[in-house]
């Protein structure tokens, strides 16, 4: 894989390189960075790159100030003039707002990503890694032919604890091993009345937003299912909730997007400044949901072992989602119930799950989060319930697989 930086700002080459060079697949000798648009352009006459990543505040000739236009003419030049041999993917990575707003003008148009270069924030750089992780997996798939419909149903797990629950819902699941993939996938059938559906099951190789979105985009792209489920456990939020009653969550959106700046009058203290962003569940998933469960959930309590005494519920509301366990009510009034007041829940993949879902290429592949209760996200944090709600989940899952889901 070829790709081109075009900038001139050395911080910010630097840690472009940082990133590109972490990405497992990626030689550093196929990146070409050029600091002037006239050396730009004789690599695009001579090269094809799979990726440019273009500065908007660039000159025409080092040395010479950069027209504020610059990186928006040079655009345009490369899609109006044969000569040149067009990135299959060009990323526009600015550190000037004014410029972003200008090229966001135009930006539905040439249907290219603008990204806010920002130290403070890792936004710009997650968004980089994703859409060139997943470009490699393109790139490797080439050499075998694409299986249509290889699964019906994905079921993704971040924790050992959470992946003995999925797994305990059959007897039996084959292995299955995708050349070049480190992660080892699991398929069993599930029975919907007269149909039988293969279910894929895979477990994230650490916690987080990252991980959940690149097992998340490998799942999609090697069996793709029509629904990916990620089952397990979260934090509660409203006490009025128990043990092992079990989230659905409406939206997930995530709460430590945002950047750290410095507090003016608080020397030398650095505070937070989120930005938090959100995604809905599919509306006809939504509907669906909101049900009533009553009997199933009756049937639930009683097969798993540990059950505390009271009923279990089904709570459709919104989920946080955070890179960082939470254990301290402060963060959760500040960070999380000021923003969204109707939040039932913390975890630390859901958001990864769905942004993936739905940025990637022609996705059809529908997100659905199940995650039940085992804790409150504070100081009293314990394991006491943690089996029993990755049961809840994983059996409230198997529920909705074969009995009200559509294929």
């Amino acid at each position: 894989m070829k790709i081109l930086l075009v900038d001139d700002e050395s911080d910010k080459l630097k840690k472009l390189m940082q990133v590109l060079t972490s990405i497992e697949g990626i030689d550093k000798a196929n990146i070409i960075h050029k600091l002037e648009l006239n050396a730009a352009k004789r690599e695009l006459i001579n090269t094809a790159f799979d990726f440019m990543i273009l500065d908007l505040n660039i000159p025409e000739v080092l040395g010479e100030d950069p027209k504020n236009t610059a990186g928006i003419d040079f655009i345009d030049e490369i899609i109006g003039v044969d000569q040149y041999i067009k990135p299959k993917q060009i990323i526009v990575l600015t550190a000037f707002d004014d410029l972003q707003v200008t090229f966001k003008e135009l930006q539905n148009k040439l249907a290219f990503q603008v990204l806010k270069f920002d130290e403070t924030s890792t936004k710009w750089s997650d968004i980089i890694r994703a859409k060139v992780e997943y470009a490699l997996l393109c790139e490797k798939s080439k050499g075998y032919p694409l299986l249509e419909n290889k699964c019906d149903v994905a079921i993704i797990t971040a924790v050992k604890i959470e992946t003995d629950a999925v797994k305990n819902l059959k007897d039996s699941w084959e292995r299955e091993k995708i050349d070049g993939d480190p992660t080892y996938y699991y398929s069993s059938m599930f029975s919907s009345g007269l149909k039988q559906l293969r279910v894929v099951t895979a477990q994230q190789s650490e916690m987080g937003m990252s991980a959940a979105a690149a097992l998340t985009m490998k799942i999609i792209y090697n069996f793709k299912p029509k629904y990916i489920i990620m089952a397990g456990i979260a934090a509660g939020i409203d006490t009025k909730n128990n043990f092992g009653d079990i989230i659905i969550p409406t939206e997930v959106w995530n709460y430590s997007n945002g950047k750290y700046v410095h507090d003016s009058e608080k020397d030398s203290i650095i505070s937070f400044s989120p930005d938090p962003k959100s995604i809905p569940l599919n509306p006809d998933i939504r509907e669906l949901v909101g049900q009533d469960f009553s009997d199933v959930l009756f049937k639930i309590r009683r097969e798993c072992e540990g059950a505390p005494q009271h009923d279990l519920e089904v709570i459709c509301d919104p989920m946080a989602c955070g890179s960082a366990v939470v254990a301290n009510r402060d963060i959760i009034e500040n960070l999380v119930k000021s923003h969204s007041r109707k939040t039932v829940g913390l975890d630390m993949e859901s958001y990864g799950v769905f942004y993936a879902s739905n940025n990637i290429n022609n996705q059809t592949t529908i997100p659905i989060v199940i995650k039940s209760i085992c804790d409150f996200a504070d100081a009293g944090k314990g394991d006491n319930f943690q089996k029993y709600a990755a049961n809840t989940s994983a059996k409230f899952a198997k529920y909705l697989i074969e009995n009200e889901l559509k294929f």
